[in-house]
Formats: structure tokens, sequence, C-alpha cells
């Protein structure tokens, strides 16, 4: 297959194309020019890349939305669809070619914490991805893979989401935008107003009144949407040729991730022998390795499901607190078969509800395992495996 990948120089993105390229597939891979990530993909023998700003893509989202695109691109007023893609001197289209099998989607600015709640920032992502998918449409693309996260849930569940951040709202209504078949659909329960950031705190206030009353008249008519939502994606999926998967990714961990995450803080600091401060780590988890992340996606890819949600997750869910504890326990073990030493099991340098939890609160990860595991998926690389492997990578990097 000929699959184009936005985003290829992210840690997930890196993961996918090395899967795809060894199963024999060919890959073109979107990087902005100036990626300090670039680098990190010399490694992935046959991978073509193209250097063009995602958001140049703004330009096929629908006409009513083009307004905010022209301030995002900020091009002339002759700008053209064709010249918008054009970077010293080339255009897209002399660079990928017109038979493209698959696009998967990766390409989300604004994922750290502060970036997740910029309600301007999320927009643009927004913005993009509609012209993304309405670029793919338009150029005959069979499949389009968009990499969603939990965060589309919130404190709701997959029937009924409830993102708190702008980032999972932004997600949300792509990934409905897609499942519409590209329609601009009116979500009733994420108007674009969601995206608007309060500077008066009086006004915040009202608006979070405004929003408890009508919660409860959004709950009566979110059967009658769920209903109306099924009927838009049936007929999307009959009319629509290009097929979308609405990905919903859980907590990924693995080696190239960014060393703030929770897992490789929490490996860093058990082999510095240092203390840790952590939120109550209460909530239910889930954790998959990167390599069986990208092993599902090509899975998927592969085997010509449909449009839908698809949540892509490990077998198992258990409470945060059992992971953080598992990390450390298998890191005084590899410290112990490494250096010889005898570390107490029975203490601790990990102070749990010492400290807040992140913007999005400390929701429960509820994923659907049937979405893969009852199509024959398996994975292969336990959670103990990528642990250890973690703590082998940052050992000798110390070292």
């Amino acid at each position: 297959m000929k699959i184009l990948i936005s985003g290829v120089s992210s840690f997930l993105g890196i993961y996918t194309a090395k899967e795809l390229l060894s199963q024999g597939h060919q890959v073109y891979g979107i990087v902005r020019k100036e990626s300090k990530n670039r680098e990190k993909l010399e490694s992935l023998r046959g991978l073509q890349l193209i250097s063009v700003d995602m958001k140049a893509f703004s330009s096929y989202a629908e006409e009513g939305e083009i307004a905010l695109a022209e301030g995002i691109r900020k091009q002339e007023d002759s700008f053209s669809r064709e010249a918008a893609f054009s970077r010293d001197g080339f255009a897209l289209a002399s660079l990928v070619p017109n038979d493209l099998d698959a696009i998967i989607h990766f390409a989300w600015d604004g994922v750290g914490s502060k970036g997740r709640e910029n309600p301007e920032i999320q927009e643009q992502n927004l913005l993009m991805s509609k012209g993304f998918y309405q670029w793919g449409l338009q150029n005959g693309v069979k499949y389009f893979l968009f990499a969603g996260s939990q965060a589309e849930y919130g404190r709701g569940t997959r029937e009924n989401p409830e993102p708190v951040s702008a980032y999972g709202k932004a997600k949300l209504s792509f990934s409905r935008y897609g499942l519409s078949g590209g329609r601009a659909v009116e979500d009733s329960a994420f108007p674009k107003q969601c995206f608007r950031s309060f500077d008066d705190k009086e006004e915040a206030e009202q608006e979070k009144a405004k929003e408890t009353e009508q919660k409860a008249e959004q709950k009566t008519e979110q059967k009658t949407e769920q209903k109306t939502e099924q009927k838009t994606e049936q007929k999307a999926e009959q009319e629509n040729p290009m097929k979308f998967l609405d990905l919903r990714i859980f907590s990924v961990y693995g080696v190239g991730d960014h060393e703030t995450t929770l897992v490789h803080t929490l490996v860093q600091a058990v082999l510095a022998d240092r203390s840790m401060d952590l939120s109550p780590c209460s909530q239910m988890w889930n954790f998959m390795e990167a390599r069986d992340l990208a092993r599902a996606i090509a899975f998927l890819l592969e085997g010509g499901f449909g449009s839908g949600t698809y949540d892509l997750c490990s077998q198992n869910s258990r409470p945060l607190k059992d992971y953080v504890l598992e990390i450390e326990s298998l890191g005084k073990a590899f410290l112990e078969k490494k250096e010889g030493k005898t570390l107490s099991t029975s203490s601790s340098l990990l102070r749990f509800g010492e400290r807040a939890s992140n913007a999005e609160g400390p929701v429960d990860l509820k994923p659907s395992i049937k979405d893969l595991y009852d199509r024959g998926f398996q994975e292969k690389i336990s959670f103990q495996q990528g642990i250890e492997e973690l703590y082998q990578h940052f050992y000798q990097k110390r070292v």
C-alpha cells in the first residue's frame, strides 16, 4: 500500500512508519522543514519525507471556515490551493503519488498540558484536520486513519463522551466530522464556543452555571443524537469512498517518548534513587507499548475494516497506582541484577497524593477491547518487558 503519514516525526509516527516499512509498504511522511526530530527519521530506510507545513491544508476546509484559515496562513490575496503547498519551489502534488491508499493523521499541535487548554491552538488543529480530510477525499484516498485519544471520552463514556479540555473537544469534533463523511454537522454538545477562552472570571462563572442548567437537557438529547449520528455514519459509509477509522489511542509508552511523561520520569527517578511526588493515582488506567500500538494500526489498515471508532489499548486495565508500583518494583530488581545491590522492597520513595492531577483530572480509562482483540489482534510486548527495556535504555545512557 502507498501510505502518507502526517506528524511522522512524532513518537507514534516514527513507530508506525517503521512498522509499515518493515511490512513492505511504500511510506511517505510529512514533516516540517525546521523539525528537530528529522534526524530521528534517518534510520528509517525507504521512508520518503515531504517538507510541508500542515497548516496549509486549512484551505481545503469547508467554505465557511476558509476565512479563519486565511488568518492562520497569512497568505496574500493571490493565494491558490496549489500555491499553499509550494515550499522552496516544489508542490505537494509532485511529491505524492496520485494513487495513495491511505492517510494516517498524527499531526496535532498543543499536546502538552498548556497546549491542551489553549483554544486557539486546538481550533487551528481542527481546521487543519478538516482540510487534510477534504484533500484526501478529493485525491481519491481509500482510508483515512485519525489518531484520536482517550481525551475525547473525558469524564464520560464512549456512548456519552464528556471531554474536559479544549484538546479533547477538538479531537472529538474532528472524529465526528470524519465519521459523518466530512459533513458540517452541528454538534450541540460541543459547539464552537467551547473553544473560547475566558479572561473575565464573572463571565466564566455565568457560563459555567448556564452549562449546568443545560446539562440535564443535553442528557435527554444524547440518545436522540446517538441515533442521528449512527444514521449519519451509516449514510456516510455508503456514500463516501474514503473510509474513516477513528483511532482512540490510550496511554502508550516506549523508548523515544518525551522524557517528561509519567513512565519515563518514574523510571529515571528509580534509577537515581530519587523521591517522586505523585497524584493519588487512583484512576483506572491502560498502558500499551509503542510497538504494539504500531502493529495495531497496521492490523486495522490491512484488515480492510470500515469506518468507525476503534479503541487502541492493551487487553488489561487496572488502577494507575498498581502500574506505578510495578514500575518501581521492576526498577529495584533491575538495579539488583545490574549492580548487585540488595534494595528494600518494603520502603518506597514514591509519595502518592502530594501533587494534583493533570488538567483533565483523574479520569478513569475504560477502553473497549472488542475493537481489536475480538478481530484477532494480539499484543507481543508485555508491560514487564516494555518497562525492563526502558530501564536498560536509560541505564545505558547514564553509564
